[in-house]
């Protein structure tokens, strides 16, 4: 798989043009939204399991942006994002966090391909069950 040359700039532009880093509405990161409610934690590992075997990394967060809120129905849910670290173009997540309910309700995986400098195949694994309406919502933290 090729790695573009400067990923950890290329990294920075993506996060500076993408929704999930809002300084209006930054909240915490994932390892420390993670250390300080162990529920979340739980739910992070059971919703990463499928993806988790083939991309070890997740298990401990990634690279990762400070959360936004996300509203579905009225109800508020806490979005975290993450990629892989020194690689955030090749794999990356988003999951809700409904923190009334302490569960993760929706989350996506995202594993790209790349030849040369042009993407060629992307697949997104779906987390837990993720519903329709949490799936577009989510869609906009996938790339």
């Amino acid at each position: 798989m090729f790695k573009a040359p400067n990923l950890f700039a290329l990294a920075v532009c993506l996060a500076a043009g993408s929704p999930h880093v809002n300084a209006e509405q930054a909240g915490t990161h994932m390892y420390e939204a993670a250390k300080a409610d162990p529920a979340l934690a739980a739910e992070f590992q059971r919703i990463t399991k499928p993806v988790a075997t083939d991309s070890p990394w997740v298990l401990s967060f990634g690279t990762t942006s400070p959360s936004t809120t996300e509203s579905i129905d009225g109800k508020a849910y806490d979005v975290f994002w993450g990629c892989k670290p020194h690689d955030c173009v090749s794999e990356s997540y988003a999951v809700m966090y409904d923190r009334s309910a302490k569960r993760i309700t929706a989350g996506a995986f995202v594993r790209n391909v790349y030849d040369g400098p042009s993407l060629t195949e992307s697949r997104i694994t779906w987390l837990g069950q993720t519903e329709f309406d949490f799936a577009r919502t989510l869609g906009k933290y996938l790339y």
